[in-house]
């Protein structure tokens, strides 16, 4: 199945798409990438008439699903990392369905049951990321190498229930005891709460350079200030690069 084909049977099937560049995981000149994504024929139809060989991308959240992206290139080995998963009880479905990716890593698609507020968590686990705003599919490619179906006639499986709770663990929130709503809120209980309730895209910076302040007062070590950092970061729609957070840690660690 060429590019143009899957993009109208995946839009066909509802599934939004969007073009990338040929040859690359860029946006297509002019578009903002998966915020432009469509499921219309026609606009489809017209990408393939400009530029016949485009990459593809597809939007994960309006579809429902979930992303794991298992990269294998790098000095860690994201498929040592889901045997060791496997070792704790926390096994991936090997008969979801699963696309190989040009640096021979894995990209596994799973079904939500509930709407997810996080976008994307880069390294839940080393070498491993889950992606829930897009996510580069077959038949793109890069250099020649292509993104390809593992099996084909696998069907898309549910999440594991271990990797929602890995993933959100603030999801837990409605198996607590009602009372906890009553617990008397200290100033430390109240940074924690503004660290989850984010904020707009506009102040994005601005927030995140405050927050962090707080999170240095209550006197824990950088690398927990780092992590909670990058939490509160995933948390916003859509969240900041890592480069900008990382000059915000660092712009702030140096006055404390």
């Amino acid at each position: 199945m060429d590019t143009k084909e899957r993009a109208l049977k995946l839009a066909g099937a509802g599934i939004s798409i969007f073009p990338l560049a040929s040859n690359s995981k860029a946006p297509f000149k002019g578009s903002r990438g998966y915020l432009d994504a469509t499921t219309d024929l026609q606009t489809i139809g017209g990408w393939f008439e400009h530029v016949p060989r485009l990459n593809l991308g597809m939007r994960l959240d309006t579809a429902g699903l979930l992303v794991v992206d298992v990269d294998r290139h790098g000095q860690t080995d994201g498929v040592a990392t889901l045997r060791r998963l496997n070792q704790e009880g926390k096994r991936l479905p090997g008969d979801t369905y699963i696309e190989r990716t040009p640096n021979d890593g894995l990209h596994y698609f799973f079904k939500l049951t509930d709407p997810l507020s996080v976008r994307r968590r880069t390294n839940l686990y080393p070498a491993v990321d889950v992606l829930h705003d897009f996510v580069m599919i077959a038949p793109s490619q890069i250099d020649d190498h292509y993104y390809q179906a593992v099996d084909p006639s696998n069907s898309i499986r549910p999440a594991p229930q271990w990797l929602i709770r890995d993933l959100l663990p603030s999801q837990r929130m409605n198996e607590a005891p009602e009372r906890a709503s009553n617990i008397h809120k200290t100033w430390t209980g109240r940074v924690l709460d503004e660290l989850v309730a984010g904020t707009s895209e506009g102040n994005r910076n601005s927030f995140l350079t405050s927050l962090l302040g707080k999170i240095f007062n209550t006197g824990c070590q950088s690398v927990t200030a780092y992590e909670l950092l990058q939490y509160a970061n995933s948390q916003l729609k859509p969240p900041l690069p890592d480069k900008e957070v990382n000059t915000i840690f660092r712009s702030i660690i140096k006055r404390v």
